[in-house]
């Protein structure tokens, strides 16, 4: 009988410990990770990046625009990112392309990119400044894209974005600085 109620006694434990989730052992899941980009577009500024509706999951496609309405033939800009989370990227061998708002005209384009660690300056214009005409561009009207892609195991959290300061446009009249607005950058 005495082997009988401590063969009881173990199975009654072992079968409460079971019902209660074990013996205070612990789970851990590992980190979580982020897996998409989450973007901000700006409230204000003359040329502004914003979302392109192409973005997706971990990778980021923007738009460049402007709200000036004067005629422009040729922009030029500089961006920073936090490349330890993000990289320049593209589906092209660049992480910058002509948008529709430029007529680049036949080969050569002017187009040009440079990446370095973590900033990619980029420019964009139409081989003169009379032909073909002048654009005036509306908030529509994409002058560049840049595209930026969320890097493997990145905590969620903010992303370091900014404008590099070295911005300008090209008009009849010359070229002018000009900043750049961008947005708020979340890794999710």
């Amino acid at each position: 009988m005495r082997a009988f109620i401590s063969t009881f006694a173990g199975l009654s434990a072992l079968a409460l410990l079971t019902a209660c989730g074990g013996g205070g052992g612990s789970s851990s899941s590992g980190p979580s990770y982020a897996s998409s980009l989450s973007y901000t577009n700006p409230t204000s500024g003359t040329y502004q990046l914003v979302k392109d509706p192409a973005s997706s999951g971990g990778t980021l496609v923007l738009d460049l625009v402007s709200t000036a309405g004067a005629p422009i033939s040729g922009v030029s800009f500089s961006l920073s990112a936090d490349t330890g989370k993000v990289n320049w990227s593209g589906t092209t061998p660049s992480s910058m392309a002509n948008g529709t708002g430029f007529n680049l005209g036949s080969t050569p384009q002017a187009v040009a990119l440079k990446t370095s660690g973590t900033t990619l300056q980029g420019a964009v214009s139409q081989k003169g400044t009379t032909s073909p005409a002048p654009i005036t561009p509306t908030s529509t009207t994409v002058l560049a894209k840049v595209t930026l892609t969320l890097k493997s195991n990145v905590t969620p959290g903010t992303v370091t974005f900014s404008d590099g300061g070295l911005g300008a446009y090209l008009d009849a009249s010359g070229v002018h600085t000009t900043a750049i607005s961008v947005g708020a950058l979340q890794a999710q």
